[in-house]
């Protein structure tokens, strides 16, 4: 537990046996919402720590931090202090509110450990996509999203995109899909899929992503689709949008000099890259 809230707690509770023991009128928070306003303030007030805000001189403006909450909350300083004063008169129930409040802490800190783990590895990760990584169809044409990589690093290689399908779209059965590639001249070219992952037609941006590890080192690319479609006509009505594209593989560091100038050869090209078979 943060040096704040020990103090803020320790503060409600000398403000808790000073407190009135008339009865109170019902405040304006119910208490969700009381337990909910209680966080942003923690929030805020490690903001201002971790910036060293608590200090006289021109950037001594806790009351910025605090406004905004009061605003979002549709409450007053005094109708605030009378949310406390309400509920500091149960004990028993105070304190549950306070370990809603520590819990609903602990783990917004663990998430955001967890985001700077994943942003660090993300940044030290090469992105074997190497195309525009912002499309929206019809409006950039009809691309297509074919990929053909040449890989030789062992681990688990992920695909991945956000994206959304419209209403008027007309795509029959779209989908995200990859495998891993090797040529055989005796039985031909070999395959070892990815599942397919089907994109949902909800207008909603999804996160939509696919894994395998890459099975051995005699397969000598990755290739795959990340909007694949069945539709037999040549004409008809695409309405979606692919942002955030990131294929890769968490053992492939930017140092990786070598391969990244051979996808860079591959990849650096516009043009529908065939299917290799």
């Amino acid at each position: 537990m943060n040096k704040v809230l020990i103090i803020t707690i320790a503060t409600i509770s000398v403000f808790l046996f000073s407190c009135s023991k008339e009865k109170r009128n019902a405040p304006k928070l119910n208490q969700e919402e009381f337990t909910k306003m209680l966080i942003d303030i923690h929030i805020a007030d490690g903001a201002m720590s971790a910036q060293n805000i608590y200090r006289a001189g021109k950037n001594y403006r806790p009351s910025y931090y605090y406004n905004s909450i009061y605003e979002k909350y549709n409450v007053e300083p005094t109708e605030f202090d009378s949310c406390v004063a309400y509920y500091a008169e149960n004990t028993a129930n105070f304190t549950k509110i306070y370990d809603k409040v520590i819990d609903s802490l602990n783990r917004l800190e663990t998430k955001y450990r967890i985001d700077i783990k994943n942003a660090k590895l993300e940044q030290d990760t090469i992105n074997l996509w190497k195309r525009k990584n912002h499309w929206i169809v019809p409006k950039n044409g009809k691309p297509t999203f074919d990929f053909r990589i040449p890989i030789k690093e062992t681990g688990v290689y992920t695909v991945s995109a956000d994206i959304r399908i419209f209403e008027k779209d007309q795509t029959e059965n779209p989908r995200m899909e990859a495998y891993f590639w090797k040529k055989d001249t005796t039985n031909g070219p070999q395959k070892v899929h990815f599942d397919p992952l089907k994109i949902e037609k909800d207008s909603i941006f999804k996160t939509y992503t696919i894994q395998l590890e890459y099975p051995d080192t005699t397969y000598t690319h990755l290739v795959g689709n990340l909007f694949n479609w069945d539709n037999d006509l040549k004409t008809f009505t695409q309405e979606y949008e692919i942002k955030n594209i990131k294929i890769f593989n968490p053992e492939m560091k930017p140092d990786s000099i070598e391969i990244e100038n051979e996808i860079k050869r591959h990849m650096d090209r516009e043009e529908f890259i065939p299917d290799l078979r």
